[in-house]
């Protein structure tokens, strides 16, 4: 287990409130003097009380301006705590915020403001150069700096509005909704997907029961708060337990700034935690000879364990020392870059190759995989603490069901799934049956102890041209973990005689490794084209295929000179835009099929 330093006090799940306002309440209650959010860059630290005293004068302020239930109100805003005070007052008032994403373009702000109906907007500065020529709501409140024309300054509204009475304002109910969260739109112009209070609750009480991660605990608040899983985990679960939260305002700094935070809790697509994989191996690789053998010897004898609780057989007790001392030589490591804290990491949103997990286990870090979408609030399955099945998803969370259809679909049912989509009934129609089952769209199958394993959407997958069905994340989960120097695959091999891909370098690594070998400073590109690095992702490929059958494995690829990035190849919660990526390198796919 990890070495904690803590003085957390021992989990309770407590009585699940009606609403997030409710939740918020009861913490200020509880935790008055202590912090609820603050910035990683020190600019600000609230305690619940004083973070309590702003979504009062907020709300007020709100209210003046002529928000009431039912509004809707648009959210651009970093991971910052101005974003709590600012959503938590509008949910007291019954205003239904959203989040848009910082890197969506015009056209796709105006397509959520439009179909949301929005009656507000509150942006940053840095931000507001996405909305571009869109036709804006009428009210138009600006966070900071030198006001822009048409926009009115968050400080003066409450300075001018402290004084308004409240009293009548009926509180929020449990079925009236919490938020809209936008689907990443992969598949077409992106859905409003309607989130009650109950929803989003229901799945907090899961996501508590699995993990056990006690109040007072610190999570870290990096990924968008238009994605369901940041909405959730960042800001509804740390109001319902009390967790401290710290906002890192740039994402693509979370993992520099994981030393100064220490979190307990530590949520994240597969990517960072690639990243932080590479960031061990880049460790390593500095090391003197003989100390490099010994953590690499450490290393296999502490996964040698994991592998033989996976599989329920007894281990040894030499083994068990030997992991023992493996977590004691690795902590310096863990501490470096901010891990020694975590009780439970969890990844999702994305894919997760078992090799990964079968990492951070050896290291002495409790990896679990949950399974849920935007549509189901974020709920479907957990992996509880202590009971983590690596390859799978978990088990169903608690209030809800799972069930796999004939065509083996995952089906959901329970409290936490959505009220529907907004203003598309007939999508709605599409995806809840009669009987409220969501389909999810997703291919799974159940072992015999109930523990899930999500195959890939159906969509997705692949049938070869001799007739083959192939699931485009299974190979690309075996590729990825077979070498630090990839770091992300994307399979192609619809209609084809084989399966070919396209790789992206590992940033990080690859650049430690140019240093190591007097390439400092080469870029992707040059290090794409090195060909003792065509020779290592070509072994990876060869060591993934190992675990692939015949038609899944890679026959070639191509190494993408370059990285991909968010509202690009990838969605802005990472995923891939495999249609995007299909027609930008079709050329090359072409030729590894000549």
């Amino acid at each position: 287990m990890t070495e904690l330093m803590t003085d957390l006090p021992e989990f309770e799940l407590l009585e699940l409130p009606d609403t997030l306002t409710e939740a918020f309440d009861r913490m200020v209650a509880r935790r008055g003097d202590r912090t609820a959010v603050r910035s990683h860059d020190g600019r600000i630290s609230w305690t619940w009380r004083e973070l309590a005293q702003r979504v009062d004068d907020l709300a007020a302020a709100f209210h003046a301006l002529g928000l009431r239930r039912g509004d809707t109100a648009a959210l651009l805003l970093r991971n910052r705590p101005e974003f709590y005070s600012i959503d938590l007052a509008l949910v007291r008032l019954g205003v239904v915020p959203y989040s848009l994403y910082a890197t969506s373009s015009p056209e796709q702000q105006a397509h959520a403001l439009t179909d949301s109906g929005a009656t507000m907007i509150v942006a940053e500065p840095a931000l507001m150069a996405t909305l571009g020529a869109v036709s804006l709501p009428r009210h138009r409140i600006q966070l900071e700096g030198e006001v822009a024309e048409g926009w009115t300054a968050l400080a003066d509204l409450t300075e001018r509005e402290r004084e308004i009475d409240l009293s009548d304002v009926a509180p929020p109910k449990a079925d009236d909704l919490l938020t809209l969260i936008y689907t990443s739109g992969t598949t077409g112009p992106p859905k409003g997907v309607m989130i009650s209070h109950r929803n989003f609750l229901a799945t907090a009480e899961a996501t508590l029961d699995a993990q056990r991660i006690p109040e007072g605990s610190t999570v870290v608040s990096w990924l968008p708060s238009a994605h369901v899983g940041e909405r959730l985990g960042g800001y509804v679960i740390a109001i319902v337990q009390g967790w401290e939260v710290v906002t890192v305002d740039d994402p693509r700094q979370v993992i520099a700034a994981l030393p100064d935070i220490h979190p307990h809790y530590f949520f994240a697509p597969p990517r960072i935690f690639e990243k932080l994989r590479a960031s061990f191996e880049t460790w390593v690789l500095a090391k003197p000879d003989a100390d490099r053998a010994e953590l690499e010897q450490v290393l296999a004898d502490s996964e040698a364990l994991v592998d033989l609780e996976q599989s329920r057989q007894p281990v040894p007790d030499g083994l068990a020392e030997a992991s023992k001392r493996a977590h004691e030589l690795l902590l310096p490591w863990k501490q470096m870059v901010g891990l020694d804290q975590l009780i439970v990491a969890v990844v999702a949103t994305a894919p997760n190759p078992g090799p990964l997990m079968r990492f951070f286990h050896a290291i002495g870090i409790p990896m679990g995989e949950a399974y849920g979408l935007s549509e189901s609030g974020a709920s479907g399955t957990a992996s509880s603490r202590g009971s983590i099945r690596i390859g799978t998803v978990g088990q169903v969370s608690r209030n809800m069901e799972l069930r796999i259809a004939e065509d083996g679909e995952i089906l959901l049912r329970g409290p936490a799934v959505m009220v529907g989509y907004l203003n598309l009934p007939e999508a709605t129609a599409q995806v809840l049956d009669p009987d409220g089952w969501l389909h999810t769209g997703d291919l799974g199958s159940l072992d015999e102890d109930g523990y899930l394993q999500v195959i890939g959407r159906k969509k997705e997958i692949i049938i070869s041209s001799s007739g083959k069905n192939i699931a485009p994340v299974t190979v690309e989960s075996a590729i990825i973990s077979a070498s630090p120097f990839i770091g992300q695959v994307c399979c192609v091999g619809d209609a084809r005689p084989y399966v070919v891909a396209l790789i992206v370098l590992d940033a990080e690594y690859a650049a430690e490794w140019g240093r190591q070998h007097g390439l400092a400073g080469a870029s992707l590109s040059e290090l794409a084209e090195h060909s003792e690095v065509r020779a290592a992702v070509a072994a990876g490929v060869e060591a993934g295929n190992a675990r692939l059958n015949r038609p899944e494995q890679v026959k070639r690829f191509y190494i993408v000179p370059g990285e991909w990035l968010p509202g690009r190849e990838l969605t802005p919660t990472s995923k891939m835009r495999r249609r995007a990526i299909i027609e930008r390198y079709h050329d090359e796919i072409e030729e590894l099929y000549s």
